[in-house]
């Protein structure tokens, strides 16, 4: 069960309502959930220990779930929450909103003629939405209690699978079940007896189309965030030892950094995944000590594999089982309300070396791009100078767009090439988002992937994020004088695949029958050769870890699933 977990039934005719629910109150009450908010026309229910906020509007037809701050960081009250609730909710309201608020939501609004559902544009919070019985019913979380709500002609989508399986631990918008229909971050969808609209009021493109001629300073975004969304609560937070979670760390107030119970860094006995030495300095600048976790296995069981497979969408988020398990259990054994993370910084401040930078540089300066940045491009990348190498680039990227699957890369009017590539990368980032180990004990927040960062990210040029060729170049200046500069300085990354390898090596008896005997071969969907990708010596020497990892979660998903149908049909 999610600790964001809820569902909001909007019934067409209040008759519609207490008929829908009236079998699931003992199911739930059973479960752990309870009635969060009771009207004639909308009724919520969430886990009675969960940790989302839901506010009803005044006049009982609208509803608020999640965290929202205005523009300065500041909490809204309870009056305004109340407030946002009212009101019609169309696509000019749902534009002024999102230029006014910002956090961790979703909008939802009853009308004559249906319901209207707006989710933040940080995709924060899940949003699934189909309608059964004349209800409309919106859902933050598949749990199985939900089950008797799923629509009727829920069914698993075999196209959808195949996909999945074709580019395993991949982020997929929409998911491989028929039935039931994902909100995109930043979406506007309005439910009507008849039929559904949609509009896209938020995207990173038109973002960069805003913000480009006055980009707002990105250390005073990033404080104002990650502050608004740690608020007095307290948290287990990640140090990694690279750049983005030390931001966060930064950018805490004293006050929060004390309110945080661990300072976690996990680390393995290979150098190259051992950052300690980074962690420890970040921690020595800003007054804390490091809780260091040494890492010698990865638990991959049925059993453990079953409990991440109860989303919408196979769990990629939970990739690192033990990982997320150790976050969970120092959520629970210190009271925190969940933790923190840096996740997303990689491309909100342009961590990609990519030629296509350059190309920005041509296509937002005509003739007054500066040949020192084509220069500097080409030394970071490792690219000749001669067109030629930018022509390939520009080719490999145009072919690579051919397989971009997300709303927000539906228009990129007027977007250079490496702005382009930053935003499918924010799209994957979606991932961070999703359903995880630690996310069950407690919300893991990602300030990095709030709207206000993500804006200041895109409205600033590829260029000046990577000044001077170098990944992250506007941050790390922006926050040089509150870290450790042998971070700033750092040009390395932890890397673990000799780890994962070994790791996943150690489980590849249980893996081959797990994958190879399994739902997804029985449908045939194992391609010939993932028996030779598990064996000891391809993962240690050629890599390969994730798919295996993505393909065991996606045959996790698929188990769990065909068994609810099965359940249900019974």
């Amino acid at each position: 069960m999610s600790a964001e977990a809820a569902v909001i039934l909007v019934a067409d005719h209040p008759a519609a309502l207490a008929d829908l629910t009236a079998p699931l109150r003992g199911r739930l009450a059973r479960a752990g959930w309870s009635c969060r908010a009771d009207h004639p026309f909308i009724r919520a229910y969430a886990p009675t220990e969960g940790r989302l906020a839901i506010t009803p509007a005044f006049d009982g037809h609208g509803l608020l779930i999640g965290d929202v701050f205005d523009t300065e960081g500041r909490p809204l009250s309870m009056d305004a929450r109340c407030s946002l609730g009212c009101g019609v909710l169309n696509v000019v309201r749902a534009n002024m909103l999102i230029g006014s608020v910002w956090g961790r939501y979703v909008l939802i609004r009853r009308a004559a003629d249906g319901v209207s559902i707006l989710r933040d544009p940080s995709g924060a919070l899940e949003a699934m939405v189909w309608r059964k019985a004349g209800v409309t019913v919106i859902a933050t979380a598949a749990d199985p209690v939900l089950d008797p709500l799923l629509p009727d002609d829920l069914d698993i989508d075999p196209e959808g699978v195949a996909a999945l399986v074709e580019r395993p631990g991949e982020f997929f918008h929409s998911p491989a079940l028929r039935g039931v229909n994902p909100i995109a971050a930043g979406e506007l969808r309005t439910m009507e007896a008849g039929g559904a609209r949609s509009k896209q009021i938020w995207t990173p493109a038109g973002a960069y189309r805003a913000g480009r001629a006055t980009p707002p300073p990105l250390r005073e975004t990033v404080e104002r965030a990650v502050r608004a969304m740690a608020g007095d609560r307290s948290w287990v937070a990640e140090l990694s030892g690279g750049l983005d979670s030390a931001i966060v760390a930064a950018a805490l107030s004293d006050g929060q950094r004390r309110r945080v119970t661990a300072w976690v860094n996990h680390y393995v006995d290979q150098p190259e995944g051992d950052e300690r030495t980074y962690a420890r300095a970040v921690g020595d600048r800003l007054g804390f000590s490091l809780t260091e976790v040494r890492r010698n296995a990865l638990l991959i069981d049925e059993a453990r594999l079953a409990r991440t497979a109860e989303g919408f969408r196979p769990a990629v988020n939970d990739l690192d089982l033990t990982y997320n398990d150790d976050i969970a259990d120092r959520i629970d054994a210190s009271g925190a309300w969940g933790s923190l993370t840096g996740q997303g910084g990689d491309a909100v401040f342009f961590q990609m070396p990519t030629p296509l930078i350059a190309l920005d540089e041509i296509r937002e300066r005509g003739l007054r791009a500066r040949a020192s940045v084509i220069h500097r491009t080409a030394r970071w990348t490792r690219r000749s100078v001669w067109p030629h190498a930018w022509w390939s680039a520009w080719r490999d990227h145009r072919r690579s767009r051919a397989g971009w699957d997300h709303p927000w890369l539906t228009d990129l009017r007027g977007v250079p090439p490496a702005k382009a590539l930053q935003i499918s990368v924010l799209a994957f980032c979606q991932t961070f988002q999703g359903l995880a180990g630690r996310s069950r004990r407690g919300p893991c927040f990602n300030p990095l992937l709030s709207q206000p960062v993500m804006e200041a990210g895109l409205a600033w040029s590829s260029v000046e994020l990577t000044r001077g060729g170098r990944d992250r170049a506007a941050v790390r200046a922006a926050f040089s004088d509150v870290l450790p500069s042998s971070l700033i300085a750092r040009r390395s990354k932890g890397e673990l695949g000799v780890f994962y390898g070994e790791a996943v090596s150690a489980r590849l008896d249980f893996l081959r029958d797990y994958l190879l005997g399994g739902a997804l071969a029985e449908a045939g969907l194992i391609r010939p050769g993932l028996d030779e990708l598990l064996v000891r010596e391809t993962l240690l020497w050629r890599g390969g870890f994730q798919k295996v990892l993505g393909l065991a979660l996606t045959e996790a998903w698929l188990r769990c699933w065909t068994e609810r149908l099965r359940r249900r049909r019974a």
